[in-house]
């Protein structure tokens, strides 16, 4: 019998735990299967890249990153050794000295060991998942085999018979009867401001060299070419600009070294002079030091999948949908889960015992802290630019202090890490049009991006260093909250106007660095595949009513839905393409955990294995009734 064939689109994370499962379900089943991987580069690490240099940190301590399921997670075992990124390290001889980790020779001595708590570099990531590529290749079965195309897919045609022909930029098609879309991040196509900026940066070089426009900025070897002498804005105060930060500090020979309680920059005389500016021009809070282990979390207690599912039947009797409004029915819930974990943290630092669950209210106290932790800007004004730079680095220094006492010892840490561990009633709460489309539409545009700048931070070091970086006059704050980017003919740069009590402040800037990840949505993405998708009507974006938070629409198996709303059953997407539809996509699996990156692989893997045998069966139908016709015509 000729073997079904699967094409995976993109071959980064989320397309290696659908192989994985894929290579579970087939040793299983005894299926012969035909495996295509359509990606342009290594399988496994995706944006990962193995080759970036070690200054790169992952945002999150590598014993909580695994890129396998957990057993009790799946219905069958995983198909090879399942170590998270920490264990791996120190099988492989990893060690720390100073700030690099460098493979020893087994028996060899020096350096230390890498613990729990540590923050290892991206390099070491994307060995790890090529190794994870390699050791589930490995465990195929015998009946499936496997081919990597080092191409990318530019378009994909659905035949009469249901199957897909996949269009590759070589020019070569591949046919297959199921496919997986795990494309990760993409590109927008620039905005009308950005190909305004991109020109004038093209038309003014010629009157002065330093000059550019850089929207996207990975790899970031597209830094390079920054002078020296340039004043260089950073748009952006996430975990790209870190990136970004780091690439044009230490990328450039600059140094730090311990100080005190913290650390003194050491420059190399090749650093631009940096400049921070963002929409809110708020910091990234630094990760608490981890005091949970390996996968201790905040137990909940009101903001539960439970509490969800009351409040949607009670709105469904009520109103008659059950659609949700965040501030008016979820927030209170939140605010006393995060209240009540607050409270905890203080009673446990004064020696004193946690309160009793039952009739917890948040009081004014914790109410106030919360409030100032997540929306630090609210009722306050700034004389000046030097005025707000003060408020800036005190408030990344006192966020550092906060930091230190840990994610059950400070109270601010412990109540920003309900964010974290709640995040699968975040989900619960937000998936499949679970919100309202006014209510999704202000989540994502005022909550979301204070629960991602106090609980998805960057290691505290990162913060240390931005500290450091100012002292030594390399970084500076550019400009203040809603600050508006224009440009000086007369000068050839760009300006950053914000608007002070005492008046408007002027930056003038010579390069402009957009240091932030685009969202995905299918009528803005610049490849070629999704375009053509879009425009034959396969795939739609995804809409809460009027609100398109992003993402393409799928219906709750993950199968995209086409321009006419019916879904097509041998095509599935994962990950960050629908992230719009679902929540928070682009989490690696962490150890001992449900992870969703598992359970969606989990789940539409099964499904693909459970249309192979209702198509064996029609199969064998069908011989047997030919073979039962050809015994009547020759009797």
């Amino acid at each position: 019998m000729k073997p079904y064939s699967v094409t995976l689109i993109g071959m980064g994370p989320r397309g290696l735990s659908v192989l994985e499962r894929i290579a579970a379900f087939a040793r299983a089943h005894n299926t012969p299967l035909h495996v295509n991987l359509v990606d342009p580069g290594e399988c496994g690490p995706g944006v990962h890249s193995p080759n970036q240099p070690q200054h790169l940190l992952i945002n999150t301590v590598a014993s909580q990153v695994t890129m396998f399921p957990f057993r009790e997670a799946v219905e069958l075992a995983p198909v090879c050794a399942t170590p998270s990124l920490t264990e791996w390290a120190r099988a492989q001889g990893y060690r720390r000295f100073g700030e690099e980790f460098v493979q020893v020779a087994p028996g060899e001595e020096g350096g230390a060991a890498i613990t729990e708590l540590d923050y290892l570099p991206r390099q070491l990531l994307g060995r790890y998942l090529v190794w994870a590529y390699d050791a589930i290749r490995a465990a195929l079965p015998p009946t499936v085999a496997l081919t990597h195309l080092r191409q990318r897919a530019i378009d994909m045609f659905q035949m009469p018979d249901g199957s897909f022909m996949v269009e590759l930029d070589s020019g070569f098609s591949v046919g297959s009867d199921f496919v997986f879309m795990t494309t990760g991040h993409s590109r927008n196509n620039l905005t009308d401001e950005e190909a305004w900026c991109h020109k004038f940066a093209q038309d003014h070089a010629r009157y002065n060299g330093k000059l550019a426009f850089i929207r996207h900025v990975y790899p970031l070897d597209k830094l390079v070419g920054i002078a020296s002498d340039a004043r260089v804005a950073i748009e952006g105060l996430g975990l790209t600009a870190h990136d970004v930060v780091s690439q044009l500090t230490v990328g450039r020979g600059g140094r730090f070294a311990p100080s005190g309680s913290g650390l003194r920059y050491l420059p190399s005389g090749r650093e631009p002079a940096l400049l921070l500016f963002s929409r809110k021009c708020l910091p990234a809070a630094a990760r608490g030091v981890n005091q949970k282990g390996l996968n201790g979390r905040h137990q909940a207690r009101f903001f539960t999948r439970e509490a969800v599912r009351a409040l949607r039947q009670h709105a469904q009797r009520e109103r008659g949908s059950a659609q949700l409004d965040f501030d008016r029915e979820l927030l209170p819930l939140l605010m006393r889960e995060m209240g009540y974990a607050w409270r905890c943290a203080l009673a446990a630092s004064r020696g004193g015992a946690a309160p009793e669950p039952l009739g917890y209210e948040p009081g004014a106290e914790e109410r106030a802290a919360i409030e100032a932790m997540l929306f630090p800007l609210q009722g306050r004004n700034f004389a000046s630019a030097d005025a707000f730079s003060t408020f800036f680095t005190c408030m990344i220094a006192d966020d550092l202090s906060e930091a230190r006492r840990g994610n059950l010892g400070s109270p601010i840490k412990a109540a920003a890490d309900v964010l974290r561990d709640a995040r699968t009633v975040l989900q619960d709460m937000i998936e499949h049009g679970g919100l309202t489309s006014g209510s999704h539409r202000k989540f994502l545009s005022v909550y979301n991006p204070a629960i991602n700048r106090v609980t998805f931070g960057p290691p505290s070091q990162r913060n240390e260093q931005l500290l450091a970086l100012l002292e030594a006059g390399i970084l500076s704050v550019a400009a203040g909250p809603n600050a508006a980017v224009r440009i000086d003919e007369d000068r050839s740069q760009f300006a950053l106007h914000t608007r002070f009590a005492s008046g408007a402040a002027v930056q003038h800037v010579d390069a402009l660095v957009v240091a932030r990840l685009d969202v995905f949505s299918p009528e803005t993405d610049d490849s070629p595949l999704i375009r053509n998708l879009l425009k034959r009507g396969t795939i739609r974006p995804y809409y809460n009513g009027t609100f398109h938070p992003g993402g393409v629409d799928i219906d709750q198996a993950n199968h995209p839905l086409d321009s006419a709303a019916r879904p097509t059953p041998n095509l599935w997407a994962l990950g960050y393409l629908v992230e719009g539809p679902h929540y928070y996509t682009h989490a690696l699996p962490r150890p001992q955990m449900h992870s969703r990156a598992v359970l969606d692989a989990e789940r539409c893997v099964r499904e693909l294995f459970g249309q192979i045998a209702e198509r064996d069966s029609a199969r064998r139908q069908v011989r047997a009734r030919v073979l039962t016709a050809a015994e009547r015509v020759t009797s």
